[in-house]
């Protein structure tokens, strides 16, 4: 489910749109991944990953077929730089936001659990699919009512 919950969604336009509630001050409403996660996911670790992958496979002159002219190598040196450094900026900005930047992240990271107030305020959708049964909580044992969710 994890690749899943991290497919764009109609509600993930809304999220990006107010910066996730950065300029507002207000939360917005996002399923179990907001649009942010989601970004860092496909475009950080899948995309640029790809990028990345693929160019040092050049830089290490493993792709077949291939003429390793000088030329060819800055080009791929340069892309791979850029990509690379785009990368290490969104898991920096990542990992920012899931230390310092929002209260209870790391605690939810860590145990991988989360109470019902920070699940509603942080990923209302989603609190609002678990509490309805349409999804399950995810938990490996049941827990008495209104103390966690497992995100």
């Amino acid at each position: 489910t994890f690749i899943k919950d991290n497919l764009p969604r109609k509600e993930d336009v809304t999220w990006l749109a107010h910066g996730g509630g950065l300029f507002s001050g207000r939360e917005v409403a996002s399923h179990r991944f907001n649009a942010g996660e989601k970004v860092v996911f496909w475009g950080g670790v899948f995309f640029l990953g790809l990028i990345v992958v693929g160019s040092g496979l050049v830089l290490d002159k493993l792709v077949p077929g291939l003429v390793y002219e000088r030329g060819t190598m800055q080009v791929t040196h340069m892309v791979h730089a850029v990509a690379t450094v785009l990368m290490m900026a969104m898991f920096i900005g990542h990992i920012y936001m899931g230390t310092i930047g929002m209260d209870g992240a790391y605690k939810a990271m860590k145990t991988g659990y989360v109470d019902e107030t920070w699940a509603k305020e942080h990923h209302e959708y989603w609190y609002d699919d678990v509490k309805s049964g349409q999804i399950p909580a995810q938990r490996s044992q049941p827990l008495p009512p209104s103390q966690t969710v497992q995100v």
